[in-house]
């Protein structure tokens, strides 16, 4: 479970970074060490037996990477 919740606090500073540099856009690498982590979780609570704690992490796996698809498909605009 450590190497899941660490890979999730990582994916956080990383976002972190990028909003104290100035851009505060979601960014694909946050959104991809998260569902890293989040992974790491759910496999580790199949095997551990909580299927349903692993169902919901499953859920934000699937929102995120239609977030990250999102991202990296479509064009910004210009607000």
């Amino acid at each position: 479970m450590l190497a899941g919740f660490s890979l999730i606090a990582l994916a956080w500073v990383i976002q972190l970074f990028y909003i104290l540099r100035g851009n505060r856009n979601v960014q694909p690498l946050f959104i991809g060490v998260y569902i890293v982590g989040v992974i790491i979780l759910s496999v580790e609570d199949v095997m551990g037996g909580f299927l349903e704690s692993a169902y919901a992490e499953l859920v934000t796996v699937i929102a995120s990477l239609l977030t990250l698809l999102v991202l990296l498909v479509t064009k910004p605009q210009k607000l």
